[in-house]
């Protein structure tokens, strides 16, 4: 009678697992070329049902709450979204900082998005092009700011015309400011240079031939370690550079700790200080469907301030 209870048990599991794949197939609209295709992604998805249990088992033992789970990417593995979402292999470059650690000071709230200086989030697909939309999303504001016009910019214009090799194979945002739109006169609106992974290796056209830019930039500045709170306050929703191992399985609410080194960029939009976990809030480039819209909760308390080591490397391009 035992060993047909405990048999029983994991029929019930495993047909739990399987309604469970199904509604992430039907929600996610995920299709497989073969049957063969669909049975690998089922295993990779249980593999990582046990991945998301152990998160956030981890994360309640130190007094945060259930903030993995199942979204867009669980059908990848470990390996695969390292190799598409972030820069696991590039070298870190930092860009030219200085100065003493500033102390993050929770207090306040501060939102760029209600400031109609933020762009709609983007999807960079499987492609390591994260550091392109960082630069390109701060190029939006920052214009934005300067001019007073928000305006949809070309993260493929970052992303194909920094370097001499595939923009999907990683980079710095620093790079794009200069490289990318400061040495060609401009830069691009999205709807002139749209975004295309199969051309993430070919720039459409030469140093100083852009093709209708309508935003500039003459280099970047780089805040001071320690002053997130300080830019966001005062100057604009800046890239920021961060260790982001973990997200892969984040669904929702704050964050309290985040391993690894540096590996990915995106833009920090603002803060809450006044929720009783004070959180940065942190726009992604991986689609409305992973994390909160698109956007993850970093502890602002967490590591002095500099969870996932966001408050190392800041950037923001200076516009003309």
């Amino acid at each position: 009678m035992k060993v047909i209870f405990v048999a029983l048990l994991f029929a019930l599991a495993a047909a739990n697992e399987w309604a469970l794949f199904n509604d992430f197939i039907v929600k996610y609209e995920k299709k497989y070329e073969s049957l063969t295709e669909l049975e690998h992604r089922f295993e990779v998805f249980k593999q990582t049902l046990v991945k998301i249990a152990r998160q956030n088992a981890d994360h309640i033992a130190i007094g945060g709450e259930a903030v993995f789970g199942i979204n867009s990417l669980a059908d990848l593995t470990t390996e695969e979204f390292l190799s598409t979402r972030v820069m696991q292999n590039m070298t870190y470059r930092a860009p030219q900082i200085d100065g003493d650690w500033i102390q993050t000071t929770p207090n306040g709230n501060v939102d760029w998005r209600s400031k109609g200086v933020v762009t709609a989030v983007k999807d960079q697909g499987q492609c390591g092009s994260c550091w392109a939309h960082s630069a390109d999303e701060a190029l939006e504001s920052f214009d934005a700011l300067m001019h007073g016009k928000l305006q949809v910019l070309s993260v493929q214009q970052c992303t194909a015309c920094t370097y001499n090799y595939n923009g999907c194979n990683g980079g710095w945002p620093h790079d794009a400011y200069v490289n990318a739109v400061q040495k060609r006169n401009g830069i691009d609106l999205d709807s002139a240079y749209p975004y295309s992974i199969p051309q993430a290796g070919s720039c459409k056209f030469g140093t100083g031939n852009a093709d209708h830019p309508v935003a500039n930039a003459k280099g970047y500045i780089s805040p001071k370690a320690g002053s997130l709170q300080n830019m966001l306050d005062t100057t604009g929703p800046v890239s920021v550079c961060v260790a982001a191992s973990s997200w892969q399985t984040y669904t929702g609410g704050v964050l309290k700790t985040c391993p690894g080194s540096v590996d990915h960029c995106v833009q920090a939009v603002g803060y809450t200080g006044s929720a009783s976990t004070p959180y940065w809030l942190v726009r992604n480039s991986w689609g409305t469907r992973w994390g909160e819209a698109g956007y993850i909760y970093l502890d602002m308390t967490a590591n002095n301030g500099n969870i996932c080591q966001i408050q190392n490397y800041m950037t923001y391009p200076t516009v003309v």
